[in-house]
C-alpha cells in the first residue's frame, strides 16, 4: 500500500520518472496537514514553511493600499508552493488561504534548506527537481503576463506564434 505522502510527491510535475526510493525519501521529510478555510500563511509573515498541495484549492491573496486584499490566483493540486524562503525572500509576498478543505505536505523552510545542501541524498535530488519544475512554471507564467502587459501599453507586438516582440519607443 502506498503512503499518502509518497502518492502526493509522485504526482508533482517532473517526478514521474524518478526512482521510487527517491520519492519515498523525499515524502518522509514532510508532514501531512489539513487546513479548512484557513490561512496557511499571511502576507508579511516569515517564510518559515513550504508546502506541496495534495488535495483542494488554495487562493493566493495580495493586498494593496488602494484595493485591499484581492485574489490573484488559485492553485490546484499537485503544486509546490511557498518556497520563497529557499530563494532568499524572507517575508511572504501573499497570503495562501485554503478554499474549503485542503491537504498539504508541509516542511519547515530550514529543514528543506538543510536537505538541499545534502548532495548525496535521493530525497534532495528529487526536491531540487521539484523546485526547478515549479520555478520554471512560474517564470513561464510571469513571462506571458509581462508580454501581454507590454502589448497593452504599446511597447510590444504579438507575432503569429504569440511571442511578444518589443517595439522600441522612438
Amino acid at each position: 500500500m502506498m503512503d499518502e505522502r509518497t502518492r502526493i510527491v509522485e504526482e508533482l510535475p517532473g517526478m514521474g520518472d524518478l526512482p521510487r526510493d527517491a520519492l519515498i525519501s523525499l515524502a518522509r521529510l514532510f508532514d501531512i496537514r489539513v487546513y479548512d478555510n484557513e490561512n496557511l500563511c499571511q502576507e508579511g509573515d516569515d517564510t518559515d514553511k513550504l508546502w506541496i498541495l495534495g488535495q483542494g484549492q488554495l487562493a493566493v491573496i495580495r493586498s494593496t493600499e488602494r484595493k485591499g486584499p484581492f485574489e490573484v490566483a488559485q492553485l490546484q493540486p499537485t503544486s509546490l508552493v511557498g518556497y520563497a524562503g529557499l530563494i532568499g525572500i524572507t517575508h511572504r509576498t501573499a497570503t495562501l488561504r485554503a478554499k474549503g478543505t485542503v491537504e498539504v505536505l508541509e516542511i519547515q523552510t530550514e529543514a528543506a534548506r538543510v536537505m538541499l545542501e545534502t548532495h548525496e541524498s535521493l530525497g534532495a535530488s528529487a526536491f531540487r527537481r521539484a523546485l526547478i519544475v515549479a520555478m520554471s512554471g512560474q517564470l513561464r507564467t510571469s513571462n506571458a503576463s509581462i508580454g501581454k502587459l507590454a502589448v497593452e501599453v504599446g511597447i510590444a507586438e504579438p507575432d503569429a506564434n504569440q511571442i511578444m516582440t518589443v517595439v522600441p519607443i522612438v
